[in-house]
C-alpha cells in the first residue's frame, strides 16, 4: 500500500479481549500528504475513546519516509499515537518492497523488515527505535479486486540500543485495488486482538 493511498482517510481501530469484548477504540485521521524531493510526510491524529464512547484523549504524530520508499502498514499508526506531537520516521530497506511487483499473482511473498525511529521528545510506545519484521506472508484472493495477505509480525523496541520489549502478532490485511488497505486484524498470543478498518475515504 502506498502512503499516497491514505491521504485524507479515516480509520477506526478497535481493541478486544480474547472473548471478543470491546475494550476501547480510536479514530485515526490522516491529514494531507506533503511531498518534496527528499521527504514524504503526513500528520496522523489519533483520538481515543473507551468502550462507552467517552473521550479519553488525542495525540498527533507526523509520519515521514523517503519518497522512494512510500509504502506503509496501517497497523503501526496506533502505536505511534502514543507519542504525542512527535515525528516517526519509517526506514525501508533499499531495493526491497513491502508489496513486491506482481504480489497479487503469488501465493506467498518474501519476508520483510523495516525500522521505525522517533525524532525528538520523549520515547513513545516503540522506545526510540523499533524493528518490525513480517514473516510467513501468504496471499489469497477474497473477491474481485480484494486480496488478503496474512502472516506474522514481530515488533522489537529499543531504547539507546537496548531491547526493552518484543511483541508478536498473527495478522492479516485486506487490500482493495485502487483503494489500499480496507481492513486489518492483529492477534496476540494471549488471544487479545485489535482491528483497523477504513471508515471514510476522500
Amino acid at each position: 500500500m502506498l502512503i499516497t493511498q491514505i491521504d485524507g482517510n479515516r480509520y477506526i481501530r478497535k481493541n478486544y479481549d480474547k472473548k471478543g469484548n470491546l475494550k476501547q477504540y480510536q479514530s485515526i485521521d490522516a491529514g494531507n500528504l506533503k511531498t518534496s524531493a527528499e521527504i514524504m510526510e503526513v500528520k496522523m491524529t489519533v483520538t481515543s475513546y473507551d468502550k462507552n464512547n467517552n473521550l479519553k484523549g488525542a495525540s498527533q504524530t507526523v509520519i515521514r519516509c523517503d519518497p522512494e520508499a512510500g509504502e506503509v502498514l496501517m497497523g503501526i499508526f496506533p502505536f505511534a499515537g502514543g507519542a504525542s506531537n512527535k515525528s516517526l520516521k519509517i526506514e525501508l530497506p533499499k531495493n526491497n518492497k513491502l508489496y513486491p511487483a506482481g504480489w497479487r499473482d503469488k501465493t506467498t511473498i518474501e519476508d520483510f523488515s523495516f525500522d521505525l525511529k522517533f525524532e525528538g521528545g520523549a520515547a513513545g510506545f516503540f522506545g526510540t527505535e523499533s524493528q518490525v519484521s513480517l514473516t510467513d506472508r501468504k496471499v489469497s484472493k477474497v473477491s474481485d479486486n480484494l486480496y488478503r495477505i496474512s502472516g506474522s509480525m514481530t515488533l522489537k523496541a529499543y531504547v539507546f540500543g537496548v531491547k526493552i520489549s518484543t511483541t508478536r502478532y498473527n495478522y492479516f490485511e485486506e487490500i482493495k485495488s485502487g483503494t489500499g488497505i480496507v481492513r486489518q486484524k492483529f492477534t496476540e498470543s494471549n488471544g487479545n486482538y485489535f482491528t483497523i478498518e477504513l471508515n471514510s475515504k476522500n
